[in-house]
């Protein structure tokens, strides 16, 4: 590939990055640094349409990504899921004022990365975030 596409290049930095924060990259003698997260999630946009990519499987529909593999000879990368749910736990469809969190699913698509015009990363805070335990009042 002559001319690299940007957002396989763009996907070769998030893969470094997320490769960071996961700790598997970094080894210190003195300093021990607890990660909480291994994902950077994302969103990606249709060059046709400016759409975002949205991905369909017998239980959820969903813009949201983890980056698993990445060939940067095909730019072609493996994708799994990330599943929107509210404060209480509970899958929603949208990208909207209830998500509160993304949970990692085992669904997993492959994607042309030559199809899209712009990635979208999202706080890595954001995967896997506990949720809220409200006590009750006595």
């Amino acid at each position: 590939m002559d001319k690299k596409n940007c957002i396989c290049i763009a996907m070769k930095t998030l893969q470094k990055e997320q490769s960071i924060i996961s700790g598997q990259h970094m080894e210190f003698q003195f300093v021990c640094m607890s990660t909480t997260t291994d994902t950077i999630p994302f969103m990606l946009f249709m060059k046709n349409n400016q759409k975002p990519l949205k991905a369909f499987t017998q239980c959820i529909v969903t813009p949201f990504f983890r980056l698993e593999k990445l060939d940067e000879e095909t730019c072609c990368a493996e994708l799994s899921l990330l599943e929107a749910i509210d404060m209480d736990g509970n899958p929603i469809n949208s990208f909207d004022d209830d998500m509160y969190s993304l949970r990692k699913t085992k669904s997993c698509i492959t994607v042309d990365l030559n199809c899209f015009c712009a990635i979208n990363p999202l706080p890595p805070n954001l995967v896997d975030r506990p949720l809220l335990v409200i006590e009750p009042k006595y």
